[in-house]
């Protein structure tokens, strides 16, 4: 069996992969990256990289958001 094409550069590498993922702080952008492994190639270890990536920036927007609430 073939292996799926990849035509999103940014899942075309390790490399290239962690090059978007740390210039990105669109949760949305992100998660439509993760969307696309998971329906494509299913590599583990780049689903959980993308996915690590989206916690730490939805971590980072929730904090802001819970402190801007507090006195």
């Amino acid at each position: 069996m073939a292996k799926k094409k990849i035509t999103n550069e940014a899942l075309l590498s390790w490399t290239s992969l962690n090059d978007f993922v740390m210039k990105t702080e669109d949760e949305k952008a992100l998660d439509a990256l993760l969307q696309e492994e998971l329906k494509g190639r299913k590599r583990k270890k780049f689903a959980q990289r993308i996915h690590s990536r989206i916690n730490k920036i939805r971590a980072d927007r929730e904090r802001t958001e819970l402190e801007s609430r507090l006195p």
